[in-house]
């Protein structure tokens, strides 16, 4: 009965539109018309201009996606270009810019939420992933709510930098550094993106605050880098398993695997922890230039940085204070909760998300994490995110 109805409603207003809106907001006409189904006319709502840098064929794909997913468009609300979408099956973010000649200049579409969803359903498509896959979701840094292989070790790319950042932050409580600390650039530590430092002049002088805020929030490699070297290595060997000894920079991961010795990846996965420490010093003299990061996985499965999703939902939420997490909130919409804390990763073969989630009306504090490695398949990043999202939608409507 619902279906119907709902396919009933969004029958009148597509019938209705060109008087319905007449006089409303043009945008909630031109969202209305964009999912009517006929794809010449959707591109005609386009400014030339956007079609230039989107191309047309990805606009198409984009709209039938999501019609797919969620059914039929039934309802726009919201208003000043920021909408929600209401489809049959569920709801999605979305922002417009209209030109002078009311055509589409700017447009975004969030990830969906399913009216109908369950943890059952979610962890039940995590399990069909292909390579593995872990998953956990912590309340308090107590109680495990959710969990598959949750204990289970796997490549976490750059979320490693939360262990970096924890380290920072217990140095600066115990007085031995300070946030307006200067720390100068140098090639050295010089690594590849992400990041923006890497295009810095040399020398150039850097906040320690700069360094942390840069590392996590746009996961710039050269500031951890830096970082690593700052506190030295060996301290932030005290906070993780001895599967991360010695705890790798980027530069140096960058060198193992991609560098002009091919046998230098095997050479270092089956040396002892000294060896590794020797072969490491000598990378040092090895110029990044010239290396290219390929776009399949190598050996993303042994040259990495090794965490469990419960090890980093701990983490995160030891790090819930810190203003760093805070800046950039990966999947969650920061205006759905009071604190959204993110930190992610990604290469060929690994796909992260950790997020730490506190909502409106709770004190309770929920860090979700997800961990996907394939060393040999394409991860289909598209539906990991897709569950992750699903995952952060339940935890909004879980009753504490």
């Amino acid at each position: 009965m619902r279906r119907t109805i709902l396919r009933f409603a969004c029958c009148i207003l597509l019938l209705c539109g060109a008087v319905a809106f007449g006089e409303q907001d043009m945008n909630v006409k031109t969202l209305f018309d964009l999912f009517r189904g006929q794809e010449k006319a959707a591109l005609a709502l386009f400014d030339d201009s956007f079609l230039a840098q989107v191309p047309p064929e990805k606009v198409i794909a984009i709209l039938n996606l999501y019609q797919q997913q969620l059914g039929p468009l039934v309802n726009v609300t919201g208003r000043d270009g920021q909408y929600t979408l209401v489809f049959e099956k569920g709801t999605a973010p979305a922002s417009i810019t209209l030109n002078g000649n009311q055509k589409i200049i700017g447009l975004w579409f969030g990830h969906w939420a399913l009216n109908e969803d369950s943890k059952e359903k979610i962890m039940a498509e995590f399990q069909k992933l292909p390579g593995k896959v872990a998953v956990c979701v912590m309340k308090n840094n107590e109680q495990v709510l959710l969990a598959l292989n949750e204990n289970t070790p796997l490549a976490a790319g750059s979320t490693f930098k939360l262990y970096v950042l924890k380290a920072v932050y217990d140095q600066v409580q115990t007085g031995k550094i300070a946030w307006d600390t200067v720390i100068p650039l140098n090639g050295q530590n010089q690594s590849l993106p992400s990041g923006i430092l890497q295009e810095w002049p040399d020398k150039t002088p850097v906040t320690l605050k700069t360094l942390t805020n840069l590392m996590i929030s746009i996961s710039d490699n050269t500031a951890a880098d830096l970082l690593i070297d700052y506190l030295g290595r060996e301290t932030i060997e005290k906070y993780v398993s001895p599967l991360n000894r010695p705890f790798l920079k980027t530069a140096e991961m960058f060198k193992l695997k991609f560098g002009a010795d091919p046998s230098l990846p095997q050479k270092y996965i089956a040396a002892g922890a000294a060896r590794k420490r020797e072969i490491l010093k000598d990378l040092a003299h090895m110029d990044l230039a010239g290396l290219r990061t390929p776009p399949a996985p190598v050996f993303s499965d042994e040259i990495e940085w090794f965490f469990s999703a419960r090890e980093l939902c701990q983490t995160i939420h030891d790090l819930r204070n810190s203003d760093e997490i805070r800046i950039n909130s990966g999947l969650a919409a920061k205006a759905d909760w009071s604190l959204a804390g993110y930190k992610g990763g990604s290469e060929p073969g690994v796909l992260q998300y950790t997020h730490l989630l506190r909502k409106k009306d709770s004190k309770d504090l929920y860090a979700l994490s997800v961990t996907v490695n394939d060393a040999r398949n394409p991860i289909d990043e598209a539906k990991v995110t897709e569950l992750t999202v699903r995952l952060i939608n339940l935890i909004k409507e879980w009753k504490d």
